[in-house]
Order: C-alpha cells, then structure tokens, then sequence
C-alpha cells in the first residue's frame, strides 16, 4: 500500500474537506481529531498528548501531514488565551516533532491570513509584509509558522504554511456570518448587523481551501515559506448582503458601517506568489459560492 497522510484536525471543516478531496483521489489518507467520527473513518487522537500522538499514528508509512488541528479562529476561546496558546503552539510541535522522527517527507500546516493583522486597505496584502497580530489565536498562528520555517531549516523538512482567509462553505460549525445571512432570508428574518458595512473581507469557499492544501502537498518545492490562500479581492459586508439576497430572496439585511472589533481592516490579497509555486488559484467565485452553500443548507433545514 502506498503511504498514507496524516490529517489532522480531519472532523473540522478544512480537514474534512481535504480528507473527501484525497479520498475521491485514490490517495490514502488517516484522519485522527481529538474526538473520534465513526461516520467519516476519523481516530482520536490529543494532538498535545506526544505519547498518545505516537501511539496513534505508528501503525501506517506517512508520506505527509497536514496540519488542520487546534483552535480554529480569533472568536474562539478568546477569554481563555491560555488555552488558544496552549492548544495551537503544543499540537504544531508535536505533529512537527512527529515529521522529524518518523523523517516524513511533506508537512502542510493550515494557519490564517488573520496573522498580517490589521494593513493600510489601499494597499494589497503580500506574504514578505511584517505581521502584527491583533489577537492571541493570531500569535499562536505566527509561532506555528516559525516553527515549521524553523524545522524545515534545522531538520530539512519540505514544508509550507498556508495563511487562510475567512473559510465558508458545508460543514462549518462554527459562527458564519455567510450562513446567518443565509438563514435569516430564508426564514423570513429581518437581520440587522452592526458592524462591517463597508469594511472589506475576505472569503473563501472549503473546497478551494481543501484543493490549496493539496497542491502544496504536491508541490515540487516552495520558494517561501508561506503563502496566501484567498478567493478575491475581498467584499464588504454591505457587499455580502446584497449577493445574499440575490440567492436567497428574503427580508431587508441591514449592515451597519461601524468597524468590526473582531476583524482587522486589511486590504486585498495578492496571490501571485501562490499562482507561481503551487499551480493554484481559487476556482469557485463567491457568488457561485454562496448559491451552493445556501442549498446545502436549505437541504438540511
């Protein structure tokens, strides 16, 4: 059999995604996430716990990790920092420390584009500008990034970082503002939102991300250290709403231009360096995007 990569964080959105997409490959894929899914054929395993770690995954020849694990955005945890640095900097060395012992030849690891913090939004958003976190759940991401820039030197381990936009698509569990808008139309809901009326975000749907993370899986080599995975140039909220509601007609979304808290201004995103080293660009465009999510959705309703 050939060898098989490690995926871990598989019953998340991203880590499932890119579980399905190796699967429908051929490619053998083993998925483990903190808390076993029969249903999707993934292991638990604590990604912190290096014994456990070990123990787990010593039954297969690995040919790549992919690193999809831990706490997956700034909302999260954030009265409890310690556990978001905890979580994210202790799992990314020990999948890490795995690739080194177990000498595996590619590591792929999911950070955020959120680790640029906030930028001048008239300028566009390349991989060598300094980073400047405005969140721990940022921070950890950056230490995560050092880390794999720091082994692929030390151990010569073949390695990337992918700095991922704001994820959208089936499967995401957690708060969306893609799905409340979505949902709001379809069940007749006024929806006010108080923040991002004109501030620019930036989307992307979980197959694009789950296509990314296998051509850096498959890439020859990587000229950087990390790169850029984003859909466009980026939309407001305001923006949003209105292609919203041209999938799901429904009641008024009110978006409000206050600035949002939660996410830094950034301005668009450039993915030349992406384009140029892993053969990729996003193929699925927002409002195509946001067609199909609101479908699978409604299917579920």
């Amino acid at each position: 059999m050939s060898a098989a990569i490690l995926v871990a964080g598989a019953a998340g959105l991203v880590g499932g995604a890119v579980m399905s997409a190796l699967r429908r490959r051929g490619r053998p894929v083993i998925g483990i996430d903190l808390t076993a899914d029969a249903d999707r054929d993934v292991l638990a395993c604590d990604l912190c716990d290096m014994k456990h770690l070990e123990t787990v995954a010593k039954e297969w020849d690995l040919a790549a990790i992919v690193h999809c694990g831990a706490v997956s955005g700034p909302s999260l945890y954030r009265e409890d920092p310690g556990f978001v640095v905890g979580t994210n900097i202790g799992s990314t060395q020990n999948l890490l420390d795995l690739a080194r012992k177990r000498q595996i030849p590619r590591f792929v690891f999911a950070s955020s584009a959120s680790v640029y913090g906030p930028t001048d939004p008239c300028l566009d958003v390349t991989e060598n500008m300094p980073l400047h976190p405005s969140s721990v759940y940022a921070a950890t991401k950056i230490a995560g990034e050092a880390l794999v820039e720091a082994y692929s030197s030390q151990y010569s381990l073949s390695a990337a970082s992918l700095r991922i936009a704001a994820v959208y698509g089936p499967g995401r569990r957690t708060p969306c503002v893609i799905r409340e808008m979505i949902m709001a139309a379809a069940e007749g809901r006024v929806l006010n939102l108080p923040v991002g009326g004109h501030q620019r975000y930036h989307y992307i749907h979980v197959d694009d991300v789950a296509s990314a993370v296998i051509a850096a899986l498959d890439a020859a080599d990587f000229s950087i250290s990390a790169y850029t995975i984003a859909a466009d140039r980026g939309v407001s909220l305001g923006e949003l709403a209105k292609l919203v509601r041209e999938a799901v007609p429904g009641p008024h979304i009110d978006v409000e231009a206050n600035e949002d808290p939660l996410s830094d201004p950034q301005g668009p995103y450039d993915l030349k360096a992406v384009q140029r080293d892993l053969a990729w660009l996003p193929t699925i465009e927002l409002t195509a995007g946001i067609r199909s999510y609101a479908a699978w959705l409604l299917q579920k309703k």
